[in-house]
């Protein structure tokens, strides 16, 4: 079966090479290639165009790389520097370079996501194993670019978030199971229930549901209702330590940047969570073979 976003994704990268290649002198070679961004990066770092730098941090012969320099001088790109001994030491940006860059941003935002950013805003996960951590993170990218945490899609359908997880984690390998109770969300003067008893809305139920994984890490993809009742700019998942205090009926808690404190709690358990969970099994198969067709 092929794999739609991997093609998509190799399509994209193929593209971008094909621009820097067209419109920069030199990146017909790898070394050229990596020169041209090297130097652009560091140039919006602010760092030093140090020529010794610059042979210490590129993989290639620093007689290939002063033949790269030298053509990319020729073509107005940029001029040498000299140092106390009259030798060339840095490098001079031409404004030519510095359009060239700004090109090339335009072409890489116009195909690409600067997912980082977008993930640290949106998903928060304190987890001691740091294989599931780093799958939590996976599993975020992938269920954001099928658009799945939309509130329009299912950002907000928790049972059916996590039953998704859990038919994502266990194809995986992992162990994962559904809890269902309901989250805390606590600071000074702020008490917010997500599927708490008697919270629920007409046609909605009593309960929340997030996925257990190997008994280590809760995953909660479905806090949609948290950002369209208490705040907007909430995290959209949340990833924390499987530890249950029976005596307390917690079962992990994290704090948030903005202070707040999630805790899950099992104290109450919608009497309607088996039928739910059953209601959306067709769902959730149909939907993980769209996961299967774009990631494998």
């Amino acid at each position: 079966m092929p794999i739609q976003n991997f093609t998509t994704l190799l399509q994209s990268m193929a593209e971008v090479r094909n621009w820097i290649v067209q419109h920069v002198p030199t990146a017909t070679s790898l070394v050229g290639y990596d020169l041209f961004l090297k130097l652009g990066n560091d140039h919006f770092a602010g760092l030093p165009l140090d020529l010794k730098a610059l042979y210490r941090s590129l993989p290639h012969p620093r007689e290939a790389i002063d033949a790269s320099l030298q053509q990319m001088r020729q073509a107005g790109l940029l001029e040498y520097a000299l140092g106390t001994d009259n030798a060339p030491a840095s490098l001079v940006l031409s404004d030519r370079f510095v359009a060239l860059l700004a090109g090339y941003q335009r072409k890489f935002e116009s195909l690409f996501i600067l997912r980082k950013r977008l993930r640290d805003e949106q998903l928060l996960v304190h987890c001691g194993d740091a294989e599931l951590s780093h799958f939590a993170q996976s599993l975020y990218d992938h269920f954001y670019d099928l658009g799945w945490f939309y509130l329009h899609n299912f950002g907000a359908v928790c049972f059916l978030m996590a039953s998704l997880v859990k038919r994502v984690a266990r194809a995986h390998g992992y162990d994962a199971r559904v809890e269902s109770g309901h989250v805390e969300i606590t600071a000074p003067d702020v008490h917010f229930s997500l599927g708490g008893k008697g919270y629920a809305k007409p046609g909605q139920i009593d309960g929340h549901a997030m996925c257990v994984i190997n008994d280590r890490l809760i995953l909660d993809f479905g806090l949609g209702n948290v950002r369209k009742g208490y705040r907007r700019d909430f995290p959209w998942a949340l990833g924390c330590e499987y530890q249950p205090r029976p005596a307390e009926n917690i079962l992990g808690a994290i704090v948030v940047p903005s202070g707040e404190t999630a805790t899950w709690k099992n104290d109450w358990r919608s009497p309607g969570t088996d039928e739910e969970l059953k209601n959306y099994e067709p769902a959730v198969e149909q939907l993980f073979q769209r996961y299967v067709s774009y990631f494998g």
